[in-house]
């Protein structure tokens, strides 16, 4: 606001410096037109014969003549000119006004000067002296108007684009630090995750197969659900220590390719039981053959959470929409619900790990969602649905199918 404000003053001040500069040349021009006349009138006064006159010489002077009311040149400042006619009837307002008059005129050479035409007076009498200045003085108070502008003007768009390019500095290296702080904070979550699969996942393990081994031989009723429970609990923190693992791996960007087609199918398979059961119905809309720039098993991963995510978000029966199109070097995958939708106080930082609206979510699936993505080369965005509910898109570089020319 600051920079602007000043940019605004700045401005303002040399323009109106450059918009009175013209009046200021004028006035200069005026002021020694009148200064001259003075002086010349001073001078016929003393000598009727006019000779004197031609002692007026000044680079300022184009020319100068004294015109009689007939029209006839008593004077002019070249000599072979006096006593011919004047050849237009410019000075008769003069005459009958008694006014000063002044305008800029075109010479024969091309040039334009000031033309300054007066009432003079010469013994009792009054005629007409027209005086013709050069324009060079107050050329050069335009052109100094002129510079200033221009001066002022290069130095605030140097100031901005050099503001510009500082800002765009500070972002850079904000956006640095803000990477380096990601990375060491993965770098601790990486050192938490070992630990994690070093020191829980064996004994779950244990915990898990004496679970499945009582619910195998304990009869039908409460303390075979209670081993059940036991097990699906032991499965749920195994996923999610496997979540954390892979969260928290440092992996380069994936040069393998992945069949969508072919995902997407198994996918619609292995969810067809719970999309009955929570009365969701899906509708798929994918080409054969579309193949990506990601691992069969990252995308499988990737859309598993997608999807799970909106049955979830649809306890009371929906619909969900699976498209994937191809468009110039990309696979555009979109995955609609038409539930309430995506909080927008969330949206921003839903990508985020540990960041959930869930009960009992750990808040990694998005976040492992957008990792994938990020190491096959892609981008994924949250929006809102056509249908009021949620949306995300997903870009996939595309890859042509093996032996496809």
């Amino acid at each position: 606001m600051v920079a602007f404000l000043l940019t605004v003053g700045l401005s303002w001040f040399a323009l109106r410096n450059y918009s009175s500069a013209a009046p200021v040349a004028d006035d200069n021009l005026r002021g020694l037109a009148l200064t001259i006349a003075s002086a010349m009138e001073g001078v016929a006064g003393r000598d009727p014969s006019l000779n004197a006159l031609t002692s007026f010489q000044s680079p300022e002077i184009a020319y100068a003549m004294l015109i009689s009311p007939s029209g006839r040149i008593l004077f002019h400042s070249n000599p072979d000119l006096t006593g011919n006619e004047v050849g237009d009837g410019r000075y008769r307002s003069v005459l009958a006004s008694g006014v000063l008059g002044e305008e800029r005129v075109r010479l024969g050479t091309g040039e334009y000067v000031y033309e300054f035409q007066a009432p003079f007076h010469l013994s009792g009498k009054v005629s007409v002296l027209r005086l013709a200045l050069h324009t060079w003085r107050s050329e050069a108070v335009m052109r100094r108007a002129k510079f200033g502008v221009s001066l002022i003007i290069s130095l605030l768009v140097l100031g901005w684009v050099l503001g510009g390019t500082v800002y765009l500095l500070l972002r850079r290296q904000a956006a640095q630090e803000e990477r380096l702080a990601r990375q060491n904070e993965l770098e601790r979550l990486g050192e938490v995750g070992a630990v994690l699969a070093h020191e829980v996942r064996n004994p779950l393990a244990g915990i898990k197969g004496y679970g499945q081994l009582l619910a195998e031989r304990l009869p039908d009723g409460r303390e075979r659900d209670y081993a059940q429970l036991i097990v699906r609990e032991s499965l749920r923190l195994e996923q999610l220590a496997d979540d954390i693992l892979l969260y928290t791996r440092s992996d380069a960007k994936q040069l393998l390719t992945g069949n969508l087609s072919a995902v997407v199918g198994q996918l619609s398979t292995l969810l067809a039981p719970q999309l009955e059961i929570a009365g969701v119905r899906m509708v798929v809309s994918v080409a054969e053959q579309v193949m990506v720039n990601c691992p069969d098993d990252q995308l499988h991963r990737l859309l598993l959470n997608l999807l799970t995510n909106a049955i979830q978000a649809l306890p009371d029966g929906g619909d969900i929409a699976l498209v994937a199109t191809v468009d110039d070097g990309e696979v555009d995958i979109s995955i609609a619900d038409n539930g309430p939708g995506v909080d927008p106080e969330i949206r921003a930082v839903l990508f985020e790990p540990f960041r959930t609206s869930k009960a009992r979510g750990a808040g990694l699936g998005l976040a492992l969602c957008k990792k994938i993505v990020d190491s096959c080369g892609g981008t994924i965005v949250a929006g809102e649905a056509p249908e009021g509910g949620a949306l995300f898109s997903v870009k996939l570089p595309a890859v042509l199918p093996e032996g496809a020319a």
